[in-house]
């Protein structure tokens, strides 16, 4: 949305909720898992925006990624990798049930 309505370049586009994400206080108890979702989101976000037209794609993508990330969290130790991979899949699943959702 920052790239493609605001014409903020794409990398500040996908540094600028992952920088905001990284400031934000969370309780102690999550870990640093909230500010990992935020950061998958924002390489989900990535995405051209031909593939996410419309706000509510944008929502599903949302629940798709967060759904992957938490039903990984305790899959795979660490961060490396599986963000970026959250994110790929949550775009593909999107994209494969596209036709029938819009």
């Amino acid at each position: 949305m920052l790239h493609s309505q605001f014409s903020v370049p794409v990398v500040l586009a996908a540094c600028i909720p992952a920088f905001i994400g990284t400031l934000l206080p969370f309780d102690e108890k999550y870990e640093a898992h909230p500010q990992a979702a935020i950061y998958a989101g924002t390489f989900a976000g990535m995405c051209s925006a031909h593939l996410i037209t419309g706000y509510w794609q944008l929502v599903v993508l949302s629940l798709i990624g967060t759904i992957l990330y938490a039903l990984s969290m305790n899959l795979f130790k660490g961060f490396g990798g599986k963000l970026g991979g959250v994110a790929f899949v949550s775009v593909a699943l999107l994209m494969l049930t596209r036709g029938g959702l819009w």
